[in-house]
């Protein structure tokens, strides 16, 4: 009978050693692997960084960066972003490869040259778009979901000079947007014309309640 208590004694102490090592081996993989996470981050926004938000990229820094995108990209296998609180807010841009967000045909002079900001409103399925200097150029737009992460994009109003002058945008301005990474401060979308789109947040408690 003791024999019999001692062996329970021993296979229960050996079970505890188990379960103990198991959450301590799945809190160092969880750590590790959000450690990994964090470095890709930090590898991505350092070399955007050199490209000024993509207007002086050149082809071999666009392949870098977009293979950077990738495993960030790779790191977070469920693709839910609209389910997310996480994409609500307001987040300036800090790369693209969109020429026309750029300027890229106009002269330097008239091309963006302060921070480029879209606000996301997942709940009210609307997205506003602003930009500084120099024509403070604005535009609204309307989210129809197509997947758990990517949305159409109808564009509503354009706005001139900070919304001073507001045009009524034609039914043929739309878009497709697939947010393929989100978390608390950075976000990684790809467009229907195969751009891609960095972003960091800046104001989490932004909403678009209001119609611009």
């Amino acid at each position: 009978m003791e024999d019999a208590m001692e062996f329970a004694k021993q296979k229960s102490s050996e079970v505890e050693e188990t379960i103990k090592s198991a959450v301590t081996t799945s809190s160092s993989s969880s750590s590790n692997k959000r450690l990994n996470v964090e470095e890709l981050k930090e590898a991505l926004l350092s070399k955007i960084a050199t490209v000024e938000r993509g207007a002086s990229a050149s082809e071999e820094d666009k392949e870098e960066i977009d293979l950077l995108a990738q495993k960030v990209e790779n790191t977070q296998k469920r693709k839910n972003a609209l389910e997310t609180e996480e994409i609500n807010g307001k987040w300036e841009l800090m790369y693209t490869t969109s020429a026309s967000i750029l300027g890229l045909t106009k002269p330097k002079i008239f091309q963006p040259s302060g921070p480029i900001y879209q606000t996301i409103d997942a709940r009210n399925l609307r997205a506003f778009n602003s930009e500084s200097a120099p024509f403070f150029n604005q535009v609204s737009a309307e989210l129809t979901p197509t997947t758990k992460s990517s949305v159409d994009v109808q564009f509503k109003k354009f706005g001139l000079f900070g919304g001073l002058i507001k045009i009524n945008a034609p039914e043929s301005a739309k878009g497709k947007l697939d947010t393929t990474f989100v978390d608390e401060d950075l976000r990684i979308s790809r467009g229907d014309k195969g751009n891609l789109f960095v972003l960091l947040m800046r104001d989490r408690s932004a909403n678009l309640d209001a119609e611009y």
